[in-house]
Parts: structure tokens; C-alpha cells; sequence
């Protein structure tokens, strides 16, 4: 191992020496130096183009930036305007007489059928009930026809025959079966008296209920108009700054157009 470094120390320089030496004068020939400094130059030149290139690019970029910033800037302030204009033009034909009148008939409509069918329903509640009433008590008066049909075939069954019976006991049970016969009409008419009385409470009920429907709606009526009239003052405000804040868009508008064609 050692002598194979030796050698190798020894040997190296041998070729190492001359062609270090024959690199140098290669560098200092005259075509080699004029070749190195045109490379340095068109390297030079090559950078400065690029970065002027790159310069003018960025410009570009910015100034199609810019300029598509104030299109979408004007784009949205024409939009604005356009906005405030239609919202102007709806609040003033909202304000119109004729208009104003139509909304009122039309909330009067539209409370009307609102009445109409709370009176409708109202209506079928009641009527529901005397159907209820009225098959109650034709039921019990059939149930009572049946009773005393059954009494009568229990009385033939039992052998009680009203030939056979004694005209004292046969005067007696005429005028039980009388009495008891007045009795079923006196309740009977009782019955039917609290009833009517009951409906003729409900009607009343009912038609209080109307009236004060029809005041609140007099009295919301009254009030919505004078509502709007204090609303159609306020609209006006709200139009005379609105159109104000319209020219100022307009103004910044008209601007913008100018700064973009420069």
C-alpha cells in the first residue's frame, strides 16, 4: 500500500503540471479572451432585455388590472344606480291615490272574507249542535213511545185487561195517563224554551262578535290610512335622499368614465 501511494505521489504531478500549465496559456490566447467577454456581454445584454421585458409586462398587467377594477367599479355603481332609480319609481307609483285607495280595498277585501268565513264556521258549530239537540230529543221521545209500548205488552202478558177493569180504576189510569201526558209536554216545552233561549244567547254572541270585528276593522282601516300618510311623508324624505345619493353615483360615475378613457 505504501509504495503504490508513493508512486501515485510521485506520478500525478507529471501529468497534472503540464496540463495546468497548458490551461492557463489557453486562457490567456487572445480569440479565447474575446470569446469569454462577447459570452459576458450577451449574457449582460440578454439579462438587461429580459428584465426590461419583465418590466414592461408588470406595467401591463397592472394597467389591465386597473383597468378592469374601474369597469367592474363603474359596472357596479351604474347597477346601484339603476337600483335606486327603479326603487324611487316603485315608491312613487305606491304613493299614487289610485293606488293607494286599491291596496286599502284590497285589505278590506281580504278582512271581509276573513269575517265571512269565522261567521261561516261559527255558523256550522251551532247548526252541528241543534242536529245534536234535536236527535236527543228524538230519541228520547221514541224511547218513551217504546216504554210504554212494552208497559202495554207486559199489561196483556200479566192478564190486565182494561175490559175486565173496574171503570173506577179505568177512570183513574185515563187521568194518570193525562197528567203524566201533561207532564212530558210541560218538560217537553221546557226543554225546547231552553234551547231557543240558549240559541237566541249564541246569536246575540254572535252578532257582538260581528259588530266588534266590524269596529276593529273600521278602526285598522282609519289607522293604515293614517299610517300612510305619515309613511308617504316619510317616502318623500326617503325619495329626496335618495335621489340626492342617485347624483352623488352619477357624479362618482361620470368621473370614473373620464379617469378610465385618460
Amino acid at each position: 500500500m505504501n509504495k503504490t501511494f508513493k508512486t501515485l505521489v510521485t506520478v500525478i504531478p507529471v501529468f497534472l503540471v503540464p496540463l495546468i500549465l497548458e490551461r492557463k496559456k489557453f486562457k490567456k490566447h487572445p480569440e479565447v479572451q474575446k470569446l469569454t467577454n462577447l459570452t459576458v456581454s450577451t449574457t449582460k445584454t440578454a439579462a438587461l432585455k429580459t428584465g426590461r421585458t419583465a418590466i414592461s409586462v408588470k406595467n401591463h398587467i397592472v394597467n389591465s388590472e386597473n383597468k378592469i377594477k374601474s369597469h367592474l367599479q363603474t359596472k357596479k355603481r351604474r347597477h346601484a344606480h339603476q337600483k335606486a332609480m327603479k326603487q324611487a319609481a316603485k315608491i312613487q307609483r305606491e304613493m299614487r291615490p289610485e293606488n293607494v285607495h286599491a291596496r286599502g280595498d284590497a285589505l278590506a277585501k281580504e278582512n271581509r272574507k276573513d269575517i265571512q268565513k269565522l261567521d261561516k264556521k261559527l255558523q256550522k258549530a251551532i247548526d252541528k249542535r241543534h242536529k245534536v239537540e234535536e236527535k236527543a230529543q228524538s230519541y228520547r221521545q221514541k224511547q218513551m213511545k217504546k216504554n210504554m209500548t212494552k208497559m202495554q205488552k207486559h199489561a196483556k202478558q200479566v192478564g190486565f185487561v182494561p175490559s175486565q177493569v173496574d171503570s173506577k180504576v179505568e177512570a183513574y189510569g185515563d187521568k194518570l195517563a193525562k197528567q203524566n201526558k201533561k207532564s212530558l209536554n210541560k218538560m217537553d216545552k221546557k226543554l225546547q224554551k231552553a234551547i231557543d233561549k240558549r240559541h237566541k244567547v249564541e246569536e246575540k254572541i254572535r252578532n257582538q262578535r260581528q259588530k266588534a270585528m266590524k269596529q276593529q276593522m273600521a278602526k285598522a282601516q282609519k289607522h293604515a290610512s293614517k299610517s300612510e300618510a305619515t309613511s308617504g311623508h316619510n317616502h318623500l324624505k326617503s325619495t329626496r335622499a335618495e335621489r340626492q345619493h342617485i347624483k352623488k353615483l352619477s357624479q362618482l360615475q361620470k368621473a370614473s368614465t373620464s379617469q378610465t378613457k385618460q
